[in-house]
């Protein structure tokens, strides 16, 4: 599956006809490798946003993806030192820029726009006593995992923490 959509989405027709500078991707997709593979091959240099990031679990897709990106990638704007030194530890001093983390800045950007007292009447919520959790990675929808966290979950909910459920 993950080399299907990795093979859907190599973009060399769009870079060929194009002929951009330079090609920025972002994050640890598929797509994400894609584009910088296409690119690469094209002798584009490659931009990566998020660089560095590291699980040390081979077995993720996104943990292939971010290695095999990074060592392609000319540009690499890591989030934090320790993405810095990650880079570092296999050999990638050239390049390599600390930006921040641009999705923690998102976040910021977003909750200070958030009408808080909407949201919560909305869900019948109150302050500080609810928790918002996204389990999207892969393993984590397999259902004897998915039941080990809901069951952590409940065992927060006991607290008298309010779990909003979003399925």
């Amino acid at each position: 599956m993950h080399r299907e959509q990795t093979g859907k989405t190599l973009i060399e027709k769009i870079l060929v006809k194009e002929k951009p500078d330079i090609v920025l991707v972002y994050g640890d997709t598929n797509s994400t490798l894609a584009g910088a593979l296409a690119a690469s091959k094209l002798h584009i240099p490659v931009a990566h946003v998020e660089a560095g990031l590291r699980s040390y679990n081979r077995k993720m897709p996104e943990e292939i993806n971010r290695v095999l990106t990074d060592h392609i990638s000319e540009i690499l704007f890591a989030p934090t030192d320790v993405a810095v030194e990650n880079l570092r530890k296999e050999g990638i001093t050239k390049g390599v820029y600390k930006v921040g983390d641009v999705m923690f800045d998102v976040a910021l950007e977003v909750a200070s726009k958030v009408k808080e007292k909407e949201v919560l009447n909305k869900y019948g919520l109150k302050q500080k006593k609810f928790v918002l959790v996204t389990i999207h990675r892969a393993e984590n929808t397999i259902k004897e995992t998915f039941l080990q966290i809901w069951q952590a979950l409940n065992e927060i909910a006991k607290s008298g923490i309010t779990l909003l459920k979003m399925l």
